[in-house]
């Protein structure tokens, strides 16, 4: 592959794209003794190529690549990449930020995301910028194979940040998890923005109240230790999961109530629009079934226990969906769906008197 990786060419003012692609040879014409004659052409195979991200002059610089029959050009990609540029093409300048001992552990697209797990020696060493160039080479080696949006890189498989491609990342800022495994704390908003669990507007690059909320959802879904904190369980299913699917089907908006996971989620059709953590009636005191909202209060006081209720929808009796100081990781209202302080807020604004809620 080194070999084949040498087609690059260089000009006195700097790099210059290669092309390929090979060209094509026409082959003679034949006359039947009826048809007019016609001209047959002889198509070279066509050579596939995927370009990887080397750096000259504190910038990413394309180089193409051939890809070998049957591998996956992402593969090759990112294989490529780690290798490194060539002997010629560092006499011409071109350098790689990433350690030669860096190794790809596997890689798969999810929807409009890639995950690629690299061996852990690819945080390791190295200063705030360098590590942050080693990401740009990455998300830009990614960027330029496809239509995916996003790229979720983990290392031994435990997740460290997620890239929207086609933006220079920064240097990421890296916390350190369980067994020191570093990760990203905005990388994981985003992560958990892509798969429902958070709102765009929730993206701080801090650990609050909002992210723990969506962490706990996240965990409960993913039926992994509920803590609302970065595990190892988390980092290790982040990168593995998958938009929550619903299990009830129908048009327009409705809410699925999940009282053992304590997720309610947000449907338009069968999308997902929102995964939210909640509470629910201890000793299966939420029934489940199939309902509808009834009434909106924006503030409604509860008779029985004395207290106000911001945000309340109502659809069975005298049970409501509505924002709680405590909402905790497992069922503990008089029967009301207790929401986190913004979410909400959401789930309010989503619902109208009449929209279909199932609990299950």
């Amino acid at each position: 592959m080194k070999t084949l990786a040498a087609l690059v060419l260089f000009s006195v003012g700097g790099l210059l794209a290669v092309d390929l692609q090979p060209g094509s040879a026409r082959g003679r014409e034949s006359v039947a003794p009826v048809r007019p004659a016609r001209v047959v052409a002889a198509v070279a195979p066509r050579v596939s190529t995927v370009s990887v991200a080397f750096v000259r002059n504190g910038w990413v610089v394309p180089v193409e690549r051939i890809v070998r029959p049957g591998v996956r050009p992402e593969l090759a990609a990112l294989r490529e990449l780690l290798d490194g540029p060539t002997p010629i093409e560092r006499a011409h300048g071109l350098q790689t930020a990433i350690r030669p001992n860096a190794r790809l552990r596997s890689i798969r697209a999810d929807a409009d995301t890639w995950v690629a797990s690299f061996s852990r020696s690819l945080l390791s060493d190295g200063t705030a910028a360098t590590v942050g160039m080693r990401v740009w080479q990455i998300e830009a080696t990614l960027a330029w194979l496809g239509s995916e949006r996003y790229a979720v890189l983990a290392t031994e498989g435990r997740f460290v940040t997620t890239l929207q491609l086609g933006l220079r990342p920064g240097a990421p800022v890296l916390e350190h998890g369980d067994q020191r495994y570093r990760y990203s704390v905005r990388g994981l908003q985003l992560r958990l923005r892509t798969l429902g669990y958070l709102d765009p507007t929730s993206i701080t690059g801090k650990l609050d109240y909002e992210t723990s909320q969506a962490l706990l959802a996240f965990q409960a879904w993913e039926r992994i230790g509920r803590t609302g904190t970065v595990t190892g369980e988390t980092q290790l299913a982040l990168p593995r999961a998958m938009r929550p699917t619903p299990r009830t089907h129908r048009p327009g908006r409705h809410v699925e109530i999940h009282r053992d996971l304590g997720v309610l989620l947000l449907l338009d059709g069968n999308d997902v629009v929102r995964a939210v953590h909640t509470s629910t009636g201890s000793f299966g005191r939420t029934p489940t079934g199939s309902f509808h909202v009834y009434n909106k209060w924006l503030l409604s006081w509860s008779k029985p226990f004395h207290v106000w209720m911001p945000y309340a929808s109502y659809f069975n009796g005298g049970i409501a969906m509505h924002e709680y100081p405590d909402v905790p990781a497992y069922p503990a209202s008089h029967g009301c769906v207790r929401l986190p302080d913004g979410d909400a807020k959401r789930v309010y604004g989503f619902v109208k008197v009449g929209t279909p809620v199932t609990v299950f």
